[in-house]
């Protein structure tokens, strides 16, 4: 009976671990429907702004997953483009910026950053297919809109080399055995080389 049990929770070890992988090595979009995505919420956005808003191309951008946010494989990439917006009166930004954040909020966006109105900056990410977008204008009259998409494997299925990363070694080594400690030393008095009250904490944000 101790055989069977024991061979009972192997079993159930390994399905639990083959589960987990699973769940990491799963199917994404493409990368060309991650742009074609991007460049829709992005036409989204332009059509909640008046007529004469036009889009400029800004930057696009293919970016390697290498510290993913959700903790996933790397060989994934993130789909981004920034477009500017012209033919907007920038006395009126305050009024093109609600609008835009209306159209988010009706195509499932949530606000996480507003950084109104010390800086012309919002962020939101979709709740649904995670996506990003962001608004931000500066005092040179320039207005943008961005999207970047989550972490997608180019083809919409797991990379080769990723699934050869996430099979278990083999063999453990043995932790190595610890080093003596050294001698401490006598600690200098403290010196208040910074004043950390004029230290600016706060997030940057999208660079444009």
């Amino acid at each position: 009976m101790k055989r069977r049990a024991l061979a009972s929770t192997l079993a159930l070890l390994m399905f639990s671990a083959a589960c987990s992988s699973g769940d990491d090595m799963k199917a994404t979009i493409t990368e060309q429907q991650a742009r074609d995505k991007v460049e829709q919420y992005i036409q989204g956005a332009l059509s909640a702004l008046p007529a004469a808003a036009e889009l400029k191309p800004f930057t696009r951008n293919r970016s390697e997953c290498t510290d993913p946010t959700d903790k996933g494989p790397q060989g994934r990439f993130e789909i981004s483009a920034t477009y500017e917006i012209t033919g907007l009166d920038p006395a009126h930004f305050p009024e093109n910026f609600t609008a835009v954040i209306q159209w988010w909020e009706s195509h499932e966006f949530k606000v996480l950053t507003d950084s109104r109105p010390t800086d012309q900056y919002v962020f939101a990410r979709n709740t649904g297919d995670a996506f990003d977008m962001s608004i931000k204008a500066n005092d040179l009259g320039k207005f943008y809109v961005g999207a970047t998409s989550p972490c997608v494997w180019p083809n919409g299925t797991p990379e080769p080399q990723a699934l050869e990363a996430e099979e278990p070694e083999q063999q453990i080594a043995a932790p190595p055995e610890p080093e003596p400690e050294p001698a401490r030393k006598p600690r200098r008095a403290p010196v208040d080389d910074e004043d950390f009250a004029q230290t600016d904490w706060t997030d940057g944000g999208t660079s444009y």
